[in-house]
């Protein structure tokens, strides 16, 4: 499949493709749901359902499974429900 090259939507599914630790589970080649793109630390919010954890990867430690823009249906109530945390005093 083909690198990232702009942000793909919310919701594409990927797949990591290094080794990484997410709270002791390698999540090299397992499959999760794009969230969210960092401007500022220019890494991407992914959740795993293999742990149920989220974690923050830069646009070389993965790869799309899907076409652009192509949200699977197991990831569309999913990301309907996540909001970014809004701060109040």
């Amino acid at each position: 499949m083909p690198r990232v090259r702009k942000a793909p939507s919310r919701g594409t599914a990927i797949r990591c493709t290094v080794d990484y630790d997410l709270f002791g589970t390698n999540i090299k080649d397992e499959e999760g749901c794009l969230v969210k793109y960092d401007k500022n630390t220019e890494k991407y919010l992914i959740w795993f359902s293999c742990n149920g954890e989220w974690a923050e990867l830069k646009e070389n430690q993965f790869e799309l499974t899907t076409s652009r823009g192509h949200v699977p249906n197991r990831y569309k109530d999913f990301v309907d429900r996540i909001e970014t945390l809004k701060y109040s005093h």
